[in-house]
């Protein structure tokens, strides 16, 4: 793991360290032991705990053996500027560097710092600048590990939304043009009256079953670990691609989007775009040469999609049109992802398909 390499910012921490040494007062054995706490620092990445228990070892050592023989170890003068100087940058790697610990073993080194801080006798202006400087560094140190926390979540999240964007083009826009090609190979494999045509078209429709086959385990793959899809929360897929269709089928479709897109559930993205793809199939099949538009308007809580075609005109052409949804499967489904869903006949001839769905 590239975090736990050291780095030459580390090789910086152990110089600082050291160069801060001489400037407590301590001399002979005691400033050796102040100093083999400070080199460990150079693996602080790859072993913090490990480091900050050295750090932890080497703090409670000095103001022990002061204690024991003081005349080996003295005390530090007065007006030290820091004490030791290597327990900071340990303190702050058992924050960063072991965030994925439980928190009983990532703050009982930094708290056996901070307590042999305290064990110097007579040096309170020394303990509490010690303190202090141990303080600042855990308080960063807590900052690091949650901005690096977030960082990694947020790019997570991003990548799986991408994750759930492809699923979601390939499942609604992939998939329905391969489902037309089978059906209209089937269609032409009923109807063609030469064998090596019925046959070429059999050979197209097995081959666009198997594509599609291919494009679900695709798809599967893409939402593993994401449950049903678009469950991240993300706006109504892009109806864009059902309006090109139609244009294409000699239907054309004005396209219209009101409001400020926001979240909706996967179910409801795949449901919406189910209720714009049969009604647009509907029309083709029942009112050729109509003008469609349709609707999508975001309101606080809900988002409306209506599809509105006026009468049709009997000798328009559109292409033929595979078999639909019809309007009690339809109901049922958009009843299933929360939503209401109102088909009725207009005045003008027309037809009008509006679905409401929830938002929240």
């Amino acid at each position: 793991m590239d975090g736990a390499r050291a780095r030459p910012i580390d090789a910086a921490a152990v110089l600082v360290a050291a160069g801060l040494t001489p400037a407590t007062g301590y001399a002979g054995p005691g400033l050796v032991i102040v100093l083999a706490g400070a080199l460990p620092l150079l693996w602080m990445r790859r072993a913090p705990l490990a480091v900050a228990w050295i750090c932890a070892g080497t703090a409670l050592a000095v103001p022990v053996l002061a204690l024991v023989v003081p005349s080996a170890v003295p005390l530090p003068a007065e007006g030290a500027p820091l004490w030791p100087p290597a327990a900071p940058f340990a303190a702050y790697g058992a924050v960063v560097f072991a965030a994925d610990r439980r928190p009983l073993c990532r703050w009982t080194p930094v708290l056996v710092i901070a307590f042999a801080v305290l064990t110097l006798p007579d040096r309170l202006e020394l303990i509490t600048r010690s303190e202090a400087v141990i303080a600042l560094a855990v308080t960063y140190g807590l900052y690091v590990s949650a901005r690096d926390r977030l960082r990694a979540e947020l790019a997570e999240r991003s990548e799986r939304i991408e994750r759930e964007r492809l699923a979601g083009e390939m499942h609604d826009v992939v998939t329905h043009r391969v489902s037309r090609i089978v059906l209209q190979a089937g269609v032409l494999a009923l109807a063609a009256g030469d064998d090596r045509a019925r046959v070429a078209a059999e050979d197209i429709r097995a081959t666009g079953c198997d594509a599609l086959d291919e494009l679900r385990h695709m798809v599967a793959l893409l939402r593993r670990g994401t449950g049903e899809g678009f469950d991240l929360g993300l706006p109504l897929p892009d109806l864009r691609p059902l309006v090109i269709d139609s244009a294409r089928d000699g239907v054309p479709v004005e396209l219209t989007v009101d409001g400020t897109p926001v979240p909706v559930s996967g179910l409801v993205g795949r449901t919406a775009y189910l209720v714009a793809e049969a009604a647009l199939a509907d029309v083709r099949k029942h009112a050729p040469g109509a003008e469609v538009r349709v609707q999508v308007r975001y309101a606080p809580g809900n988002v409306r999609i209506v599809v509105r075609n006026t009468g049709g005109l009997p000798d328009a052409w559109v292409a033929a049109a595979g078999p639909g949804m019809s309007l009690p499967d339809l109901r049922t489904r958009v009843e299933l992802a929360g939503g209401t869903l109102v088909c009725r006949t207009l005045d003008d001839g027309g037809f009008r398909v509006e679905a409401t769905f929830p938002t929240s």
